[in-house]
């Protein structure tokens, strides 16, 4: 890939004050020897300027800009320009620590893994916070600096929103290419699959156990949250059926079947809730269509949480929303009674 040994790529959309913190913690890197790609996507709160500052006064720093496509095809266009020899992707509100390229590039390096893995803090409001740690309570008892895993040792950890953030992984650039890693364009979500695709692809990758970055939610909301309840949350049904294209096609249905059906559960389940009122229907047609076509059987369902088994009951017998919600009215009252 050259002499650049990473690419920090950034998609920018209005991110305001935050960016220059951002940026800052980029700069700072102990590792120098690095390239930033900062995709512009349509911002219109002046951050191209503050980008162009920063490229004007450091060659590392490189400006595209973009209409406004989302995030997902700014990273691809990240993708298709980096140069170094693995990938940081940083959203432009966020910061990561001073040391986090050289510690991570370190490690992939010595070990020679396609993806390393480490932890990340969500900051919130009122001084709250929530931390992403992949093994917590000492579950890892390996020595990370000499251990090497494939997605058998954190199957837990492939079906599941909580880790399916593509903000606590380090790739390896080649890895990305050879297997055709992109995201999808849709504007939320996008980021689901390529976790997805990436840790069932990569056949070594390593554990960096320290918190290296740092995802800010203060005095703001992110896109996902913005759109979580309006029509554009129904993508995430085209979100679940490309993963499980995926699966069928990679011959990884089977093995992860009752996984996937566990996580299209209690991600319907939640998004049904949130949407809008106005999509609801739209949204239950799609998600009963789903389920339908995967031919759920009993033997699924001894796997599954019961909660989960009785939602699909009652969807899978309603012929519209209100009367999918009528019988789980009837059935909570029924168990009050």
């Amino acid at each position: 890939m050259g002499n650049i040994d990473i690419s920090i790529i950034i998609p920018v959309y209005n991110p305001g004050d935050l960016l220059l913190n951002c940026l800052d913690s980029v700069k700072n890197q102990t590792l120098k020897n690095f390239e930033v790609l900062c995709i512009d996507d349509g911002s219109t709160d002046g951050s191209i300027d503050i980008l162009n500052t920063y490229s004007n006064n450091d060659g590392r720093f490189k400006v595209f800009s973009q209409k406004n496509l989302g995030a997902g095809s700014a990273r691809n266009k990240g993708i298709q320009e980096a140069k170094g020899e693995y990938i940081i992707f940083l959203d432009s509100d966020d910061w990561i620590e001073s040391d986090m390229c050289e510690k991570l590039f370190g490690l992939a390096k010595k070990l020679d893994v396609d993806l390393v893995l480490f932890d990340t803090i969500r900051h919130l409001e009122n001084n709250k916070s929530r931390t992403l740690i992949h093994f917590p309570d000492n579950e890892f008892k390996e020595d990370y600096e000499n251990f090497i895993f494939d997605y058998n040792f954190i199957k837990d950890k492939v079906m599941n929103g909580f880790y399916g953030v593509i903000w606590s992984k380090f790739y390896r650039t080649d890895f990305i290419k050879k297997n055709k890693l992109l995201f999808p364009k849709h504007k939320m979500y996008n980021d689901v699959e390529f976790h997805v695709k990436s840790l069932l692809l990569s056949k070594k990758i390593a554990y960096y156990p320290k918190i290296f970055y740092h995802y800010i939610r203060i005095g703001q909301s992110s896109l996902q949250t913005s759109f979580s309840g309006s029509p554009h949350a129904i993508v995430f049904y085209e979100v679940i059926n490309d993963i499980k294209n995926f699966l069928d096609k990679s011959n990884f249905m089977k093995e992860f079947r009752v996984d996937f059906l566990r996580f299209t559960f209690i991600e319907f389940k939640i998004k049904l809730e949130e949407i809008d009122n106005n999509y609801k229907e739209e949204y239950f047609q799609k998600i009963k269509k789903f389920f339908e076509n995967m031919c759920i059987t009993s033997k699924d369902f001894k796997q599954i949480k019961i909660m989960y088994f009785i939602f699909y009951i009652h969807l899978i017998n309603s012929e519209n929303y209100d009367e999918f919600i009528a019988r789980r009215r009837n059935f909570k009252t029924g168990l009050l009674l």
